[in-house]
């Protein structure tokens, strides 16, 4: 009787081992995801509030700046070429954040930044620091370490208790958890956790992660919902900003000084009106609401006629635009959506623009690979370093150099198009270059 009681202590006492390792991994691998998509939450947040607060901030003619919120630090800097960088405003003891944000005394800091123009013509650029506690994503994570700790405590109760078979059977639900999550972590939607009816710590960590999930989701759609109709409400507003701008600079007694001003103006309300129009297909893409007008189009007039649109900035850039065509295919008629498809190869001409070193080409090829038999028009400039995974290139709202123009969804924004046509963009670095293929089959 004593030996079988040692072999059962031994048996509860391995298998609890067991189970209890397995249950401590399992939790500190949810737990990690839990705190990155907090932590990326946070950090859209607050990269959102500052923008908000960058749009808000006017140097001319008097330096107007909005005050930060509760548990907000900011710095406000105005850098104007060949002038000495002038401070608008800082909160006290936020003297001195990192260059591209990051860490600060404890604070969790971003930094956002805007070109324009100076009074006096001069190439300007205001830089925003802005800050927040990290307190409420510490507390969220610490619900969580908590969460994961009953349930450990109560897996290896239970793990003592049923023992052998019982455990083993206790584990399934685990299991299907942990499966279920990977598959929403690789592709997050409306699919939730399992939650098995055992009445135990399994129970209640399905249960509480699901209502995570729903409020996560909840907030993607009201974000979506907010730039749906945020967009929707500013294209008037800009439509007529534009057209007021148009007509003034037509009239005849304007002074010619004037007229440079009003170009830039007019440019910058350009690119904010196709931001607004990035904004809100964004909210129609995430809730599979973007239509298609498939009809014919030739492939080859599509880009003759965008590179000639475009053609005046490269050169004012001081880049060259490069158009190779293959003789040898007979048409380029292709089936899709002629402005969605106008968007996909807007962005990857600005976006070679934007990036490639000065007094380089950009280079376009239209062509047809042999292997599939689908046209394609590819897009490439030279890169000065790597640019590493390629695939964070088409993730929302991810920039490869954080201080360029744009709001980081022109590559998603083209590839969910471009999968929407039948095939994602084709990314490839090679030889100092960075090139974007948009395949499409034939008509």
């Amino acid at each position: 009787m004593k030996a079988l009681r040692s072999l059962r202590g031994q048996l509860v006492l391995v298998f609890a081992l067991v189970f209890g390792t397995v249950t401590l991994l399992a939790g500190t691998y949810q737990y990690r995801q839990v705190g990155r998509v907090l932590r990326q939450s946070d950090d859209q947040r607050l990269r959102s509030r500052a923008l908000a607060l960058l749009e808000q901030v006017e140097t001319y003619p008097q330096p107007v700046v909005a005050l930060p919120g509760h548990d907000e630090h900011l710095r406000v800097l105005v850098e104007t070429t060949g002038q000495a960088p002038r401070e608008l405003f800082h909160s006290p003891g936020f003297v001195a954040p990192p260059a591209a944000g990051g860490e600060y005394a404890g604070l969790r800091t971003v930094l956002v930044a805007r070109s324009q123009t100076s009074e006096s013509g001069q190439p300007q650029r205001v830089r925003l620091w802005l800050g927040h506690s990290g307190a409420a994503v510490a507390a969220d994570l610490g619900r969580v370490r908590s969460g994961l700790g009953w349930a450990l405590v109560g897996s290896l109760a239970l793990a003592a208790l049923l023992a052998g078979a019982l455990g083993r059977q206790a584990l399934r639900p685990l299991r299907r958890i942990s499966q279920q999550a990977q598959r929403i972590g690789a592709a997050p939607g409306s699919e939730r956790l399992p939650e098995p009816a055992t009445g135990d710590e399994v129970q209640e960590l399905a249960h509480t992660l699901n209502q995570m999930l729903d409020r996560l989701q909840a907030g993607a759609e009201l974000q979506d919902n907010f730039l749906a109709a945020a967009a929707h409400e500013l294209r008037t507003p800009l439509a007529v900003a534009l057209t007021g701008l148009a007509v003034t600079r037509q009239a005849p007694d304007l002074p010619a000084r004037l007229g440079p001003a009003l170009d830039a103006q007019a440019d910058e309300l350009q690119r904010l009106g196709r931001l607004v129009d990035d904004f809100l297909t964004v909210s129609r893409l995430r809730a599979n609401a973007l239509p298609l007008a498939h009809q014919p189009l030739a492939l080859d007039e599509l880009v003759l006629s965008l590179a000639d649109r475009l053609l005046p900035r490269f050169r004012a850039a001081g880049r060259r635009l490069d158009l190779t065509v293959d003789e040898h295919v007979a048409t380029y008629i292709v089936v899709g959506d002629a402005d969605k498809l106008t968007t996909v190869l807007l962005n990857l001409l600005e976006n070679a623009l934007r990036h490639a070193p000065p007094a380089t080409a950009v280079q376009v090829h239209l062509g047809r690979e042999p292997a599939t038999g689908w046209l394609y028009t590819e897009v490439s400039n030279a890169i000065q370093q790597s640019l590493g995974d390629l695939a964070r290139l088409t993730t929302a709202y991810y920039q490869a150099d954080v201080l360029s123009s744009g709001a980081g969804l022109g590559l998603w924004l083209s590839n969910r198009i471009a999968e929407l046509h039948g095939a994602p963009l084709a990314l490839r670095e090679a030889a100092g270059h960075f090139s974007v293929r948009l395949r499409l089959p034939p008509a």
